[in-house]
């Protein structure tokens, strides 16, 4: 039986099985389903966020308990918990601290500007064990500049500015289409979509990729409408129309009936594409800017973590009914874990002092594990933080030598215990250092409130062993929970919380008598990034 004291209000929630939850506070209580509804009491509004972590759905029993792959995936699934929610789980005695109730954080003034009264990630550096380990890209700060920010609402619900983003993003963006390891062999491809466009992505050499306009070119039908293994030929189903794998026209059935069409149907039409981290990504514009280029200097970023050298562990797909912006926008700070996730205020943090760094076509924001809490004035001394820290660190590396061996040996305690969760403009979103999370998010379809995340692990697996092969997609509805994908672990409950948000957001956003947000300074700064960039792209045109 679960209970949990809500850190901003301080009242009780205890489960009491089939789906029920009591909230007590003050001498008043009141039952309620997991999912917000009353059911009696004199207290009728409780938080749903931490009803469904109390009484919601779980993940559910499996057969293979004792598989060792499956109690992997379990311990993976659990450090990233910890590291969304902004440091790394403590165990035993250390949770059992005296309840100490939400206050507020009221900040500090830095030279860079206004930050949190938490202890900043440059300050816990300075106390690494390993500071010649450090890579100088760690202390990289570029938060982004200016201050807050309104967007126009009708980014996220209008069906122009989809039609838009197709055109001038879609049509024209570096964007991640696969792993290498989802077409391991000549011949495999995948069918990647995004909005109402679509492309067969395939493996035709050993290091080769190519992605084709998925219609034919005769009458237009789509050439493949799921993924595949070993195709010789792209052949279409409608009259059989046929090109080779590398695109090359095979076949015009009756080709004496379409004189002249030959060489203008000599090829599949084709996006330009470029590899790294172990994805394939596309472009659909001939003229784009090198891939190279769009990238930066994010894999300076990732160069120590062998990101290449990982297997798709899995991989959960879900459809959302909220716009791919909202959707996405909603892992990208952590602001939002005060009220979205109030549990992990008592585990791991309040992401109040997270860092924010934005650089070129991507950003970053770094997260800490300080036992610190500055929403609830937990300020612990200098001493005790990396007292904790180097305990936590070395207990990290010792469980990452028994996968990577000594090579965790030539990395610094940060590393090891603070996350990362990065994105690439528009919607790819790798995490850094050694979490194994990444986050893609689309369009579903023409619909401007529907869309589609992404969760992917990827893995190191030990040396000498064989590469696994890579997770299938596992597909949700939008009524699915996570936790109907086991393989998640401890991740899904606490996606729950943040989907449970999305279409409530959505639809808030189409009734706001104000046609804007609010973004803020710092703490939103990742979101003011990708609306600068977006700006750029889409909006170039648009009073904004």
């Amino acid at each position: 039986m679960k209970a949990e004291v809500h850190p901003l209000s301080g009242a009780t929630y205890t489960e009491l099985g089939d789906g029920l939850v009591r909230v007590e506070k003050a001498r008043k209580y009141g039952v309620f389903k997991w999912d917000g509804h009353h059911v009696e009491g004199d207290l009728t509004h409780a938080d749903p966020h931490l009803l469904q972590w109390v009484g919601g759905p779980e993940l559910p029993a499996e057969a293979n308990e004792n598989d060792p792959r499956r109690l992997a995936r379990m311990q993976s699934a659990a450090a990233a918990e910890a590291q969304y929610a902004g440091g790394t789980a403590l165990a035993g005695d250390e949770l059992d601290e005296a309840f100490t109730r939400y206050t507020g954080d009221p900040g500090r003034a830095t030279p860079a500007g206004p930050r949190s009264s938490g202890i900043s990630f440059m300050e816990l550096l300075d106390g690494d064990q390993y500071p010649e380990r450090i890579p100088e890209t760690l202390r990289m700060e570029s938060s982004q500049p200016g201050g807050v920010r309104k967007v126009p609402t009708e980014r996220y619900t209008s069906k122009e500015w989809h039609d838009l983003e197709v055109e001038r993003l879609w049509k024209r963006v570096w964007q991640m289409a696969c792993h290498v390891d989802d077409i391991p062999e000549v011949g495999d491809y995948v069918v990647y979509d995004v909005a109402h466009l679509s492309w067969i992505v395939a493996r035709t050499g050993a290091d080769e990729f190519k992605a084709f306009n998925n219609a034919c070119l005769h009458r237009g039908r789509q050439l493949r409408e799921f993924d595949g293994r070993g195709a010789t030929e792209f052949r279409c189903p409608f009259h059989g129309w046929c090109w080779e794998i590398d695109g090359a026209l095979r076949e015009i059935p009756s080709e004496w009936d379409f004189p002249e069409v030959r060489e203008d149907a000599g090829h599949l039409r084709e996006a330009q594409t470029a590899t790294w981290g172990g994805f394939v990504f596309i472009n659909p514009d001939p003229a784009c800017e090198p891939f190279a280029e769009f990238l930066g200097d994010l894999p300076r970023h990732y160069e120590k973590y062998d990101y290449e050298k990982k297997y798709k562990q899995m991989h959960v797909a879900k459809v959302v009914r909220a716009n791919w912006k909202t959707n996405q926008e909603a892992f990208m700070e952590g602001y939002h874990i005060i009220a979205t996730h109030p549990q992990l205020m008592i585990y791991g943090g309040d992401g109040a002092n997270h860092q924010y760094d934005s650089f070129g076509n991507w950003s970053r924001a770094v997260t800490i594990a300080a036992r610190s809490s500055p929403h609830r004035g937990i300020h612990p001394s200098r001493e005790e933080i990396f007292a904790t820290r180097h305990r936590m660190a070395d207990m990290m590396r010792e469980s990452l030598r028994e996968v990577v061996g000594d090579r965790v040996d030539a990395y610094c305690d940060a590393e090891l215990i603070d996350g990362q969760y990065n994105n690439l403009f528009p919607n790819f979103h790798p995490w850094g250092s050694f979490s194994r999370i990444v986050y893609r998010f689309r369009p579903y379809g023409n619909d401007p409130d529907m869309s589609i995340m992404e969760v992917i692990y990827l893995a190191p697996w030990p040396e000498g062993e064989e590469k696994p092969p890579a997770a299938p997609i596992h597909w949700l509805g939008p009524d699915d929970p996570w936790t109907d994908a086991p393989e998640m672990g401890g991740l899904a409950r606490v996606l729950n919380q943040d989907s449970y948000n999305l279409p409530k957001v959505q639809k808030g956003l189409k009734t706001k008598a104000d046609p804007y947000i609010y973004l803020a300074a710092y703490e939103e700064g990742k979101l003011r990034h990708f609306h600068h960039l977006y700006d750029q792209w889409v909006a170039f045109d648009r009073q904004v």
